[in-house]
């Protein structure tokens, strides 16, 4: 725990970085709104370590871990599995995960498929253990899971053919080794060619030809972690990282259509998912 400020109206520092980020400016607006007491400020190297830093993407976060392991740190845009693996030591340590919970995912494709009792999840040698939990959980749900390693990018569509054989549909995941500029095209024509629902890792996915997915907008994102950020400078004490608790639901209706895909409303998806959702 960090000391707060002892004077009521004495004011602390916050940073944000990197300063060249796409979002500094919208986080450093919505956040000067949000909070009071406080002084938003682009982060340099070399500061005060008992102040805390919120970092826009992974680079910078590995950066100020490498020189500064004490500095407290709040994390945004950054997947559960990037801070996951560059993070083993979480002290000093927030984040608002840029990812959707997997078991909200695989919820979705429930509703969108209610009779699926099968999910294909790919995953990179790398990541490939990281999922037992998950599986159990989707099992409890009445859904058997089986992982399926892609070694490489040149080996992803025979691995994805044995995986689409599997699943009744296709659990996107954040694995950047797997679902990243490259693959997207292939990965989503192949899952269509054999009409598979993927359930994508992003919304971008969605656009790009995933039949659904839920997603947090960077302005939620934002909003939630100043109330991290808001306990931080009160209590001087950083929650634990999170997913966002606020979504939406994307839904590709053109290819849901041409898949003969019945599938819910947006609104309406949202609303039984968070009807369903359980706080970890």
């Amino acid at each position: 725990m960090y000391p707060v400020a002892a004077l009521p109206d004495s004011q602390q520092t916050v940073h944000i970085a990197p300063v060249d980020h796409p979002r500094f400016q919208q986080v450093q607006r919505l956040l000067s709104d949000e909070i009071s007491g406080a002084v938003l400020r682009g982060w340099s190297p070399g500061g005060d370590t008992g102040e805390l830093v919120i970092t826009l993407d992974k680079a910078t976060l590995s950066e100020i871990r490498a020189n500064a392991p004490e500095q407290p740190v709040l994390a945004l845009f950054t997947s559960s599995g990037a801070i996951d693996s560059i993070l083993p030591n979480r002290k000093h340590f927030s984040a608002i995960y840029s990812d959707p919970p997997l078991p909200r995912q695989a919820r979705l494709g429930q509703l969108i498929i209610p009779r699926a009792g099968t999910v294909a999840i790919l995953a990179s040698p790398e990541q490939a253990g990281d999922y037992s939990e998950l599986r159990s959980r989707l099992r409890a749900t009445g859904l058997e899971s089986r992982v399926f390693v892609i070694p490489s990018q040149d080996q992803l569509i025979r691995n994805l053919a044995r995986a689409l054989s599997y699943g009744d549909f296709l659990l996107g995941t954040p694995d950047r080794a797997i679902y990243n500029r490259e693959t997207v095209k292939p990965l989503l024509l192949t899952s269509y060619r054999r009409n598979r629902l993927v359930i994508g890792p992003s919304r971008a996915f969605v656009d790009a030809g995933a039949v659904a997915s839920t997603y947090t907008s960077a302005r939620a994102q934002i909003l939630e972690a100043g109330e991290l950020i808001r306990h931080w400078l009160e209590h001087g004490e950083l929650r634990d990282a999170r997913y966002p608790e606020a979504f939406s639901v994307a839904v590709n209706d053109q290819v849901a259509r041409s898949m003969d895909l019945l599938v819910p409303s947006e609104e309406e998806l949202h609303r039984i998912l968070e009807r369903q959702e359980v706080k970890p």
